[in-house]
């Protein structure tokens, strides 16, 4: 916009020399204030006659007739129905003197243009009417709308004397304007003359736009207390300056800090409903975004950062998003640190979910939920929630140009076996994680090594080859193994780790491993145990064991049955030893 209000400045100083000297042959006189005191209704009437009784496109009475409704319209500020005249015109086949008031009163429309986007008609129409002396205070309206006070400034001089070319329908229009840029510009005996035509008009006098106008000029001059009981008196109005007025109560309430956060916020959530769809009311709604973040409101902030998104550039848009993730971000870790109550922050979860869901940094937030619920216990509910939201991860998954987010997805599969198997569903985990788990590293691994033992699958737990080269894991398949009586499975599982990590392989994998040999036939192994670890003949109830191991020579056939009882029923005991054994030696 300041890009925009450059050029058309520099168009100004370029032009408005030859333009000025030329008025004549460029712009048309308009009869505005003749047409604005006539009787509307008569005078219509007597125009339509005319147009009615003209022979045809050609007819000269025709061509002045619409002009003269169209004129007659823009007095009476009927801006689309004098456009409509114009636009029944062909503009290239007037004559020299019709042509230069066609444009004339196009120019005037033009300038009448709420529409301030950059490149606009607005933006134009100050440029192409550089030098129109009766236009003075219509320019100086359009720059004050573009936001351009300087420019507005600088035509200040000259703008009171050219409102009474006007009619009064326009003069009523434009005055708001023109005296905001006055106020603007500190130009105070040009805003002094502004503010006494508004009592002339029934539209402008002691209305919304007034008030508000005189409680800025009261701000600009340190009065803050008449400027609040202005601005008070335009907010009981229903049109944008009411909007503004409340808008500034607020900003200036709590600049003088005597307006409490809640009282604001509370002002600006009904401040929403009353006007929306123009730059003052995305103002008002950002307003609201950031003070209800800062209240903590977080439904209130969001949906104001929701609401802003909708006409915002992609720069904009993407700066929103930010903010928005920061404050549900917040909100779901303060649930995860445990700092809401649980049904508060299912509810918030809901209504977050509901606006924001398709957000990629929603799931990864969103996590909380589930793993707060199944620290609280509510396994079935944990395994839903994270199934739904590895789901919502999937079905995002590469849209757009959200990037595949393996390592998240990955995460809420554990999460959902992690919960499965809390509530002794073992099978629904092993399924789950079947297929997914060489590719999730030792976590999922060590899940489905626990997931197949709980679910007593030990034909599929001795077939699983780990891909992990962890202690742990591999101790915890081994073991699996050895308590669902898979002994050969077991023994093989343990030899693997004593192979791998022999720094790591203590008394407790010792003893498993010489039951589970001496299960298997292989007194080899029952003599290798002994020999590389003779601590174990200090274990209580470990020389009956080793009695009965060592009984029988090799070459003799498997060992009895009372030895095999013996050692069956002393496991437990002597790995209950092994790990109080280890327990001392580590603290000495």
């Amino acid at each position: 916009m300041k890009h925009l209000h450059n050029i058309v400045l520099g168009l100004s100083l370029i032009l408005a020399a030859p333009v000025a000297g030329q008025e004549g042959s460029v712009f048309a006189p308009l009869a505005l204030a003749d047409h604005g005191e006539r009787d509307f209704l008569a005078a219509r009437e007597k125009l339509m006659a005319t147009l009615l009784a003209s022979t045809g496109k050609d007819d000269p009475a025709r061509t002045h007739a619409l002009l003269d409704l169209s004129e007659l319209h823009l007095a009476w500020m009927m801006r689309p129905e004098a456009a409509g005249f114009l636009d029944a015109l062909d503009a290239e086949a007037l004559s020299d003197d019709t042509e230069r008031r066609h444009r004339t009163l196009a120019l005037a429309l033009a300038l009448l243009d709420s529409d301030t986007a950059e490149g606009g008609a607005l933006g134009q129409a100050v440029s192409w009417s550089v030098g129109w002396t009766q236009g003075q205070a219509l320019r100086a309206a359009a720059f004050a709308r573009l936001g351009a006070t300087d420019e507005a400034a600088r035509l200040m001089p000259r703008t009171v004397e050219s409102l009474g070319t006007l009619s009064p329908a326009m003069q009523a229009a434009v005055l708001p304007d023109l005296l905001e840029a006055a106020l603007a510009a500190e130009d105070w005996e040009v805003a002094q003359a502004l503010a006494a035509e508004f009592p002339k008009h029934p539209e402008l006098r002691d209305g919304p736009a007034y008030r508000f106008l005189l409680a800025r000029a009261s701000e600009l001059s340190g009065d803050l207390l008449m400027a609040f009981e202005g601005y008070a008196q335009s907010a009981q109005g229903r049109d944008a300056y009411a909007q503004r007025a409340r808008l500034a109560l607020v900003r200036m309430g709590r600049a003088a800090d005597v307006l409490p956060l809640e009282d604001a916020l509370s002002l600006l959530k009904a401040a929403r409903w009353t006007w929306s769809g123009d730059a003052i009311a995305r103002d008002g709604v950002t307003l609201l975004a950031d003070m209800a973040a800062e209240q903590g409101e977080t439904d209130t902030a969001l949906w104001a950062l929701h609401n802003l998104q909708r006409d915002a550039s992609k720069e904009e848009a993407e700066a929103l998003l930010e903010r928005a993730r920061a404050i549900y971000g917040a909100f779901y870790a303060a649930g995860a640190a445990g700092e809401l109550d649980l049904g508060s922050f299912l509810e918030g979860h809901a209504r977050i979910g509901t606006r924001w869901r398709f957000d990629p940094g929603f799931v990864g937030h969103a996590v909380a939920v589930p793993q707060r619920l199944l620290d609280t216990g509510m396994t079935a509910l944990a395994a839903r929630e994270f199934r739904a939201l590895r789901e919502l991860a999937e079905a995002l998954e590469g849209v757009g140009t959200n990037a595949p987010d393996a390592t998240l997805i990955a995460k809420l599969r554990r999460g959902e076996a992690r919960a499965l198997l809390a509530g002794g569903q073992a099978d629904a985990a092993v399924d789950l994680l079947s297929g997914y788990a060489d590719d999730q590293g030792a976590e999922a691994e060590a899940l489905l090594v626990d997931a197949l033992a709980q679910a007593g699958r030990s034909d599929e737990l001795a077939a699983l080859r780990l891909r992990a080269q962890d202690m742990d894991l591999r101790r915890s398949r081994a073991v699996a193994l050895y308590e669902t009586g898979k002994w050969g499975s077991a023994r093989q599982a343990f030899l693997e780790m004593w192979e791998a990590h022999p720094q790591q392989f203590a008394f407790a994998d010792a003893t498993r491993l010489t039951l589970a040999a001496y299960q298997s036939g292989d007194s080899e192994t029952v003599a290798r145990t002994a020999t590389e670890f003779p601590s174990l003949a200090e274990l209580p109830g470990w020389a009956e064991i080793a009695g009965g191991l060592g009984a029988r020579p090799v070459e003799e056939g498997p060992l009895g049955s009372d030895v095999m009882r013996l050692s069956m029923e002393s496991a437990d005991r002597i790995l209950d030893a092994v790990t109080k054994v280890t327990d001392v030696k580590e603290s000495q």
